[in-house]
């Protein structure tokens, strides 16, 4: 009897041991037979939270192992929020010679797990973009600013960019007219937003005051970010308050309500004025402005509650649902809001899906099933954002799904918000 125990007990741990199939499949196998295997395992409930982020895992070290596809860049870099969690698998694929291991280096030097070398300031007269970046972002050194400027006009835009970052990584005064140039002259617009924050982080006041001169040729985007460039600790309290005060005051448009939610946010001098002219933007503004007032009022003031409520009945798309949703996160009518939600979801309306996305995270489950059953839609772009609500929501053997979905960028993004969520 004892024997017969003793080799029951071993066959317990050994099968206990034995690696999923789907694992199995995840790291050498084929994507056909890796989504046989989950859609299986899905419908049996068989994932739990250790599980999944086994399998993200395998599913992550092989999509970077694998990456040297047109995309493949721009799909390493999207992996910022799980740098730590990969660390092994950055770094095995960072010394190798294509563009995805340029965008492990990046990854690694931004996150501080990687240290500048004397390699990596190798690639500077390389002919490929991606490798100058990478010389670039490694040129950490004050000694070094001068190569980190001249990179700011390289043709390449990503090595423009990896100059940006290299300078935010420690931003100095001394960096202000460098990166004044670049919101100048830039042609790619979210290098001229970039470099506008980061403006904004070293405390360059007389610099800041020569964007401002600028504003009138500014984009709506571009205005936005100079306005938090000016809310931001290195700027606000010598000139970023009065000219925040000063666009709030005078200007009717999206960034005066913007100039007020920043004021409204960090500076209690003003705390009242811009509380008014939130509540301005909430009665009459259009969509975004109330969009906004809404983020960043919540329910925290008492006159509120009316003007919410009546947008929660009376709102356009978006709007409606926002407001429903601070009415629920409040407790407030949870029935007839949440019937509201549900008319709205099961509507063609083009806040739909945001309506359903909101009774999901509440905790709605016909709302959670018509998400998984987004994990089949034609776009690429609609199964991913169903899988960060699913992922939000630990509905794992629905992520399993995004795991295997046909497209590397579900299948890598899902497994970093997996593993991100550790």
């Amino acid at each position: 009897m004892a024997r017969w125990i003793a080799i029951t007990s071993f066959v317990v741990l050994v099968q206990a041991c034995a690696e999923r199939p789907w694992i199995t499949e995840a790291r050498t196998g084929s994507l056909a037979n890796l989504k046989r295997y989950t859609e299986v395992a899905s419908s049996r409930h068989q994932f739990d939270e250790k599980g999944i982020e086994r399998l993200a895992t395998a599913v992550a070290e092989r999509e970077i192992a694998t990456a040297n596809d047109r995309d493949a860049y721009q799909r390493v870099l999207g992996l910022r929020p799980c740098v730590s969690e990969l660390y092994w698998s950055l770094r095995r694929q960072s010394v190798k010679r294509n563009e995805s291991a340029a965008a492990a280096n990046l990854l690694l030097l931004d996150s501080g797990w990687q240290d500048s070398d004397q390699r990596l300031r190798s690639f500077g007269d390389d002919t490929d973009g991606a490798w100058r970046a990478v010389t670039v972002r490694a040129s950490q050194s004050q000694s070094l600013r001068p190569l980190v400027y001249r990179a700011l006009l390289d043709p390449e835009s990503r090595v423009r960019y990896a100059a940006i970052m290299t300078i935010r990584a420690n931003p100095l005064p001394g960096d202000g007219r460098a990166l004044f140039e670049v919101v100048r002259l830039d042609p790619d617009d979210s290098l001229r937003l970039l470099a506008m924050a980061t403006l904004g982080e070293t405390g360059d006041q007389q610099t800041m005051l020569l964007a401002r001169d600028l504003w009138d040729t500014m984009d709506e985007p571009l205005r936005l970010a100079f306005l938090q460039a000016l809310a931001l600790p290195n700027m606000s309290k010598v000139v970023g308050f009065d000219m925040l005060l000063r666009t709030m005051q005078l200007d009717d448009a999206l960034s005066g309500l913007v100039a007020a939610s920043l004021l409204y946010r960090t500076e209690s001098r003003y705390s009242r004025s811009a509380l008014g002219r939130l509540m301005r933007g909430l009665r009459s503004g259009a969509s975004s402005e109330q969009l906004l007032a809404l983020a960043t009022l919540g329910m925290r003031e008492a006159e509120l509650l009316p003007e919410i409520t009546r947008l929660a009945r009376e709102g356009v798309p978006y709007v409606r649902v926002a407001s429903l949703d601070l009415l629920l996160n409040s407790a407030r009518d949870i029935a007839t809001c949440r019937q509201r939600l549900e008319s709205i979801a099961m509507s063609r309306d083009a806040d739909a899906d945001e309506a359903n996305r909101v009774l999901a995270l509440h905790g709605n489950f016909p709302a959670m099933g018509r998400l998984e059953k987004r994990l089949n839609g034609v776009l690429a772009s609609e199964r991913l954002a169903a899988a960060r609500v699913l992922v939000n929501l630990k509905q794992w053997d629905a992520v399993a799904i995004a795991l295997a979905d046909d497209h590397p960028d579900v299948r890598l993004t899902t497994a970093c918000l997996v593993l991100s969520e550790r």
